[in-house]
């Protein structure tokens, strides 16, 4: 008999246990409907997690539709399990603890739930060590609390069963109907006409997103554009989307000082230096006004230089309960504490990232947005960076499920300037290439960079680079 730390037993039903086995011994058809919900370990006592393994195991090596007696403890003496299991007369006397085996999935139930509890109460007693451990990061011990308590939740529901086709077929009609009805997609919006055309209305949730570059090219420009479109659209948080940004490079000052100018369109030289002239200055009221309309909306910027991966994790679930967060951005993917020892080549520490931000993406059902550096290889204006110019690790490549690249110049040739939507000439054409879209199709786009706001917007498509 096991005790938790406390020295109180651990919750379990013995007859609820004999009862589930001996309904399999009565009737082979119970085994089907109690392994849905429950597994060998699902059981407290050892005897009965082996007993209750090799009768799935004899099912399936066999595939028998029936399971009897003698052939059951024939099959566990070649295994060397029968003692283990109790002996023939135990296994024998299973059948008379059940009183009707159509009651197979509600004691199957009740075992998954003290399966549970007693999970629950092993990893409360782990974590609770962990945070007495001073030499313990107490925000792993946070983070991985957290990982293994979702864990838990997953264990609740129905993501261990196994699924039919028709199960995402209805699913996925359901979707176009409602789609046809005019419900939203769910994708975010961007902002940028040819991103969101591109990307079938915007952002998906559990969609990785990776934004490259070469440097001073505009990657944080671009993430701040996106950003300002999504928190600044409507009057109000209502129409608005919830985003958190982590700024490994800028602090929150000088991301909001971005955010300002973009969307003032008053130079971010201007605001850095607060060259105004007071109350009658019309660059100082239009500053005002973008200050007062981004004040309540719901962005959440952290500025920590070399931020730990499971403090990103952390905030990022904590946001997405308490703040309803639909969308967040990290820059860039190199500053980002892995947590690994020392030793572990940068290549798999990115790796490591990687896989974990993408497993964030599908767990929060949100689109994580990355930036990221590209190679030296990918220097020179020419040069259009390709998939393989990601900096740091392939795996990067592998796990995005879109990949885009900014792509122009360094230099600001006045004779290329565009017009912006008031007619003056102040906009870089900039490509933006689409290089990978794993449910969509990749292409060659033109957006519009404004130096003296560091920001992006909108440009006509037929405009030369």
């Amino acid at each position: 008999m096991a005790f938790d730390n406390k020295g109180q037993t651990l919750p379990f039903d013995e007859d609820v246990e004999k009862a589930v086995i001996g309904s399999i011994l009565l009737n082979s058809n119970a085994l089907e409907i109690a392994s849905e919900v429950i597994k060998a370990s699902d059981f407290y006592h050892t005897g009965h997690q082996k007993l209750f393994q090799a009768l799935i195991d004899y099912s399936e090596q066999k595939q028998l539709k029936t399971l009897d007696f003698l052939s059951i403890t024939s099959f566990l003496e070649s295994r060397n399990q029968l003692a283990e299991c109790g002996g023939a007369a135990y296994i024998a006397s299973l059948p008379e603890n059940v009183t009707n085996t159509a009651s197979v999935s509600v004691h199957a139930a009740k075992i998954k739930e003290l399966s549970l509890r007693r999970s629950l109460i092993k990893n409360a007693a782990a974590l609770t060590a962990n945070a007495y451990d001073m030499s313990s990061n107490i925000q792993k011990v946070i983070d991985e609390g957290e990982s293994e308590l979702g864990r838990l939740a997953i264990g609740t529901g129905e993501a261990n069963k196994d699924h039919q086709v028709n199960d995402f077929i209805a699913q996925t009609i359901e979707n176009i109907q409602e789609r046809m009805s005019g419900a939203s997609s769910g994708a975010v919006e961007t902002g940028f006409d040819v991103l969101d055309s591109a990307t079938d209305g915007g952002f998906r949730p559990t969609d990785f997103i990776i934004i490259a570059a070469r440097p001073s090219i505009g990657k944080t420009a671009f993430a701040t554009s996106i950003i300002q479109n999504m928190v600044s659209k409507g009057n109000s948080n209502a129409d608005s989307y919830s985003v958190a940004f982590y700024s490994l490079e800028m602090s929150g000052v000088q991301v909001c000082q971005r955010l300002i100018s973009g969307i003032s369109k008053v130079p971010l030289k201007q605001i850095r230096n607060a060259t105004f002239g007071g109350g009658k200055d019309r660059n100082f009221n239009r500053m005002m006004e973008a200050s007062n309309k981004l004040y309540d909306r719901n962005l959440f910027i952290f500025d920590t230089p070399n931020m730990k991966l499971s403090e990103i994790r952390s905030s990022a679930r904590r946001l997405k309960r308490e703040r309803g967060l639909q969308a967040m951005f990290i820059d860039y993917i190199g500053l980002i504490d892995a947590e690994l020892d020392a030793t572990v080549p940068r290549f798999e520490q990115v790796a490591s990232v990687s896989r974990s931000l993408k497993a964030l993406a599908r767990e929060l059902e949100i689109p994580v947005v990355v930036l990221c550096q590209v190679s030296r290889d990918a220097e020179g204006d020419k040069n259009e960076p390709q998939l393989n110019n990601l900096r740091d690790s392939g795996a990067i490549e592998q796990d995005a499920d879109v990949v885009m690249f900014l792509h122009r110049s360094r230099k600001v040739d006045p004779e290329k300037l565009v017009k912006d939507k008031e007619g003056n000439p102040t906009l870089m054409p900039t490509k933006l290439i689409i290089a990978k879209q794993r449910n969509g199709e990749t292409g060659e786009f033109k957006i519009g960079f404004r130096p003296v706001t560091a920001s992006f917007e909108n440009i006509d498509q037929n405009v030369s680079l």
